[in-house]
């Protein structure tokens, strides 16, 4: 993975690290209050000042479209545990998820599974390999690796019960778009570019 995908990609992560920090030196403290909103925005605030500019690397172009994509937007959305809001940059742009969908089918499955039924399917260790590798499957025998591979997420995906396709896509997209607190839509444009040049999984 790019540099530039690394971190603005992996920001949010470390934000939500520092604000665990935070509540577990609260706890510590045996204090019940979570951290305050003036210590959070501080947190972030410095977080996208420190990262916003890292221009290093380049966007993923194994799907053209993504390679058009403006790589100067940045944007960080924090919702903690008692339910304040905080965003700060370019967070009212419709971005595609990509393989962020794969974890919400995984509890999409879960809720209607159980953990216990859909791992039976799936499975749950690394494979070891890239994300898209086709060898996961053959090297986990009877799993397809995990949920977060691509062959683990389709086979995930097919799990989810509906009497048919559009009905399980249907089902997925409200799941998805509860979730997100909004109504999501398919960004036709990135299927057609993905479905031109998908080859494997």
């Amino acid at each position: 993975m790019q540099r530039l995908q690394l971190n603005k990609m992996c920001i949010a992560a470390l934000v939500a690290a520092t604000l665990a920090s935070l509540a577990v030196s609260a706890q510590t403290a045996r204090s019940p209050v979570a951290p305050k909103r003036e210590l959070v925005e501080s947190v972030v605030r410095e977080a996208y000042d420190r990262f916003k500019g890292d221009m290093n690397g380049k966007n993923a172009d194994y799907i053209p479209y993504l390679a058009k994509v403006d790589s100067k937007m940045f944007g960080i959305a924090i919702v903690t545990t008692d339910n304040q809001v905080l965003t700060l940059g370019d967070v009212n742009y419709s971005f595609s998820i990509q393989s962020i969908s794969k974890v919400f089918t995984l509890a999409l499955a879960m809720e209607e599974l159980g953990p216990d039924k859909v791992f039976e399917k799936v499975g749950s260790e690394p494979t070891g390999r890239p994300f898209n590798s086709p060898l996961a499957v053959v090297d986990m025998g009877t799993h397809t690796g995990n949920p977060f591979v691509n062959a683990g997420a389709i086979a995930t995906t097919s799990l989810i019960s509906g009497k048919d396709a559009a009905d399980k896509w249907n089902k997925i997209l409200v799941f998805y778009s509860n979730a997100a607190g909004e109504k999501l839509t398919l960004i036709d444009d990135v299927y057609k570019s993905e479905a031109a040049t998908n080859t494997g999984n």
